[in-house]
């Protein structure tokens, strides 16, 4: 469920998470509103504002430790997105100064490469299915032409040193974007900070149990903050995922050799 919510546009998510919390609220002001005895509605005003302190407490610092973690993420993988194709273009900017039948397979490898990462590991990071488990066959088929060629002069013998360390460069890279594809919020802690939001909105409609105006309007205000809240960790928690926020394979699209 939650990650058929993360795959979905904003507006969806939103309509969403708004409607079920919207609908929390509602079912908990209802049965405030008609506790069925008097001193049902006597002990419930015995609850006072200070609970609150601690509830919000822990649901603020639950939400700033997952946003903190989220956007960190977001960060990352855009990193890892710019050092990986820095390192390709790097590479293939070296092996120029190869002889062309190299330098051609090289190229040819990398274009592969990022085909590949195109038109399969990006679908596949998408629906959590990249694993590190191998290399890509075609960049290793393009440092195998590196490594079949014997150099002769001292300039070969540095491109090829340092066109080999670039594409292992991209391959570190590759790995950091894999791992980081499988970083979520995991279900518990979407429940916790489900269960400990019902919590306050309990605690805001015992204590307002006998001024409904006052309950309708406090349970608004914090269901609606909820909703926000939630609906931005939704829309950032997957960074290769499908929603509107989510890295795409532009950049391996466009430093693809011609």
């Amino acid at each position: 469920m939650i990650f058929w919510l993360e795959s979905q546009s904003t507006e969806i998510i939103s309509l969403v998470v708004f409607g079920f919390i919207y609908l929390a609220a509602a079912i908990i002001f209802v049965v405030a509103a008609r506790a069925p005895r008097a001193s049902v509605r006597e002990e419930l005003r015995t609850v006072t504002p200070g609970v609150l302190s601690p509830l919000g407490a822990i649901l603020g610092i639950m939400i700033a430790f997952l946003a903190a973690r989220v956007w960190a993420n977001v960060d990352r993988a855009e990193e890892y997105v710019t050092q990986e194709i820095s390192a390709l273009r790097q590479a293939a900017l070296i092996v120029k100064s190869l002889p062309p039948d190299v330098r051609d397979r090289f190229q040819a490898g990398v274009k592969d490469h990022l085909k590949f990462i195109v038109s399969d590991e990006w679908p596949a990071m998408s629906e959590e299915r990249a694993t590190l488990g191998s290399n890509p066959a075609p960049l290793e088929n393009a440092m195998s032409a590196l490594l079949s060629f014997a150099p002769s002069q001292t300039n070969e013998q540095l491109g090829q040193s340092r066109a080999l360390i670039s594409a292992e460069e991209a391959l570190k890279y590759r790995r950091y974007r894999i791992w980081l594809s499988q970083a979520k919020i995991e279900p518990i802690q979407w429940i916790v900070i489900c269960l400990v939001a019902a919590l306050i909105m309990v605690t805001i409609a015992s204590i307002h149990v006998e001024k409904k105006w006052a309950m309708a309007t406090s349970l608004f205000a914090f269901s609606s903050a909820i909703a926000i809240c939630l609906v931005l960790l939704l829309d950032y928690d997957h960074p290769f995922g499908h929603g509107d926020f989510s890295i795409t394979p532009t950049q391996y699209i466009e430093a693809m050799p011609h």
